[in-house]
């Protein structure tokens, strides 16, 4: 109970419960309070890790709440562009696909099998994030900006050569991390179930 009252899991806790009314406030087109919620969210997401180090207050916790926060962001942002019709099926199942099944090792290996692991992402796995997170963003902008009649008209061009140079390559590089990544996960999850490692990366 202590864990959860430190300072960077609070802020971890904040970016999850921030994902609700930023989405709700984008659906009413209310973009400026949207904005506002997400920067919030994101500034979160940097400053649980800044407060953990600069106030030592590093926890197991917060080591798999953080990792928990940014599925969920994914998870929940890219589940409303599905929903409104603003983004890939495929890669929207793909990643849906890695997330939950990184999360569902969870309450497997802690609450059924009792098992304590690590969580300390590679390069890689950061650099997947990232790219959600991008993609994510220039979706959401297509999504405002198609609700915004008057901003369409004026930025159709932009947007077009948006989406073929620039989110059309994101997507594919993504797309092959994530693969990378459900490929490399599953042997790590057999390995930290029969206890002959301890590392998610």
């Amino acid at each position: 109970m202590k864990q959860i009252l430190l300072v960077p899991n609070l802020l971890t806790l904040s970016r999850m419960i921030l994902i609700f009314p930023s989405i709700y406030f984008l659906e009413k087109s209310e973009f400026l309070i949207a904005a506002i919620l997400v920067a919030i969210l994101l500034l979160t997401d940097f400053f649980d890790g800044f407060f953990a180090r600069k106030l030592n207050q590093t926890s197991y916790l917060g080591a798999i709440l953080d990792p928990v926060a940014d599925k969920m962001v994914v998870i929940l942002f890219f589940t409303h562009l599905i929903l409104v019709n603003s983004t890939s099926p495929l890669y929207y199942g793909l990643v849906l696909t890695r997330d939950i099944l990184q999360l569902s090792v969870i309450p497997i290996l802690l609450l059924w099998k009792k098992i304590e692991f690590k969580v300390k992402p590679s390069r890689i796995a950061k650099l997947g994030t990232a790219l959600n997170f991008i993609i994510l963003a220039l979706y959401e902008m297509n999504f405002v900006v198609a609700k915004t009649p008057e901003w369409y008209a004026r930025f159709l061009d932009e947007l077009q050569t948006l989406n073929v140079f620039t989110l059309f390559p994101l997507l594919l590089i993504s797309a092959c991390i994530e693969v990378y990544i459900l490929f490399t996960f599953i042997p790590r999850f057999i390995q930290i179930y029969k206890g002959t490692h301890d590392t998610f990366e």
